[in-house]
């Protein structure tokens, strides 16, 4: 358990020291204010995608297929259910109705990409990662979707387009060549491997560089984004907890939606109000991020340390 917490505290720590080389390169002025736009496209073009191929290339074969397949399928009904949550949870806690959308998107849809797969990776190993992107695959239809039609208006979602992008092309790439059994030449494999260990410390970097708009004093101060922070990493774990347990639900199936539940947010949240011009809401969806993966520092290595030793 101790090995499990400290191995949790370095990869944590790691990131966040990413995130804060990037608030400190746009506090100063170090890079362009489109920097912000080029790192975004860099993780969602080619990083994250590579390392997605990569990682189920490599996992989800055809002789777990089965066990996948229910895998997708629990992680539909996780997603569903987080969403019911989500909204349950929103309702007394928001101050507006755009509030209320943003926090909705704060409780249903974690960081589990950019900050979940390399620490789970980091702590659990790789065929825990691979599960938890099976697992994963309605959780990120659901966040090109549904999470972005949260901030719009009158504007329809383009389901075939959000389907087409590179994030959610890879998980059904890697997934078919895990299946077909191909054996990719080396220098492809090489190349993915080497694209996708950037992954992490480009989107790292990217999420202190959007923090990096607002001033430190800005993002600490406040009451309110702690207390929702603590619903995020510990209330809602909480809730699934005791319901899984009650369900008697054991193995990768409890650890997964323990772990994912308890993830800081996605960078989303600010990504997609700013965008479609709800600044205020971005702004205030900034400092809730920043302080979810503050303390995620403190959080995350007791809670992965407790899951290892309840599920695994």
């Amino acid at each position: 358990m101790l090995d499990v917490f400290l191995l949790t505290l370095n990869k944590v720590g790691i990131l966040l020291i990413f995130i804060a080389i990037g608030y400190f390169l746009r506090r100063h002025h170090d890079l362009p204010d489109n920097a912000g736009k080029v790192l975004s496209l860099l993780c969602t073009l080619l990083f994250t995608p590579c390392y997605t191929i990569n990682t189920l290339y490599k996992s989800f074969t055809r002789e777990v297929f089965m066990e996948k397949t229910l895998l997708v399928c629990f992680g539909l009904i996780f997603t569903l259910a987080a969403i019911a949550l989500a909204y349950l949870l929103s309702k007394p806690l928001a101050k507006s109705p755009m509030d209320r959308k943003s926090l909705i998107y704060a409780f249903s849809i974690p960081n589990y990409g950019y900050f979940g797969y390399p620490v789970v990776e980091g702590v659990f190993g790789q065929a825990i990662l691979g599960d938890m992107m099976v697992f994963m695959i309605p959780h990120s239809i659901a966040t090109y979707s549904f999470g972005y039609s949260l901030f719009l208006s009158d504007k329809k979602v383009n389901l075939k387009r959000i389907l087409l992008t590179p994030m959610v092309l890879s998980i059904f790439i890697g997934a078919g060549l895990g299946l077909s059994g191909i054996q990719l030449p080396s220098i492809v494999s090489n190349a993915l491997t080497s694209a996708g260990n950037c992954m992490s410390p480009c989107s790292m970097i990217l999420a202190g560089f959007m923090l990096g708009k607002f001033p430190l004093k800005k993002l600490l101060t406040g009451w309110r984004p702690y207390i929702l922070t603590v619903v995020r990493l510990v209330g809602i774990p909480v809730i699934f907890g005791i319901v899984l347990f009650l369900l008697k639900v054991k193995g990768i199936y409890l650890l997964l939606p323990l772990v994912v539940a308890g993830l800081p947010l996605g960078l989303n949240l600010v990504v997609y109000p700013e965008s479609l011009g709800h600044e205020k809401e971005a702004a205030d969806n900034a400092k809730l991020c920043f302080v979810s993966y503050l303390l995620s520092l403190i959080v995350l290595p007791i809670a992965f340390a407790l899951y290892n030793k309840l599920a695994l």
